[in-house]
């Protein structure tokens, strides 16, 4: 998608989501004064977090015990969700992701067990803690 924005909008973007705007300057289609036009379809295009994707980490986990992504499940899209809101959002959002995941257990008749899974979702928010700290 094209859009045109204040330069400070792209900058917030940037500095929510750790990047600077060096960085994804690629993504910046045409400059007219202060008004810039972006490609967030761009590779450049701070769509997600520099480091630490939270969905990332809990899909790489889950598939170390065998559970991947289907076509049909909504795993992809809720692990992106994640990734896109960030470290801070997943932890406020805890029972949430426990929610989706015992939802999609019980779509696939598999065991669910809470303890478990919200053990596995805190290691998740570690380990992309634990990316977010070296990258700094």
């Amino acid at each position: 998608m094209i859009i045109t924005v204040h330069y400070s909008q792209l900058e917030k973007r940037c500095n929510e989501r750790g990047w600077s705007l060096e960085e994804v300057i690629d993504c910046v289609v045409s400059k007219q004064n202060e008004l810039w036009t972006i490609d967030t379809d761009h590779s450049k295009y701070p769509m997600y977090h520099k480091s630490g994707r939270v969905g990332t980490e809990l899909k790489k986990i889950l598939s170390h015990i065998g559970i991947t992504s289907s076509p049909t499940c909504s795993c992809n899209k809720r692990a992106l969700l994640m990734d896109q809101m960030g470290v801070d959002w997943c932890e406020k959002n805890i029972e949430t992701i426990c929610e989706w995941l015992q939802e999609e257990a019980k779509n696939r008749k598999i065991p669910f067990i809470k303890s478990i899974t919200l053990i596995i979702i805190k290691r998740a928010i570690n380990n992309a803690k634990k990316a977010n700290s070296t990258t700094v």
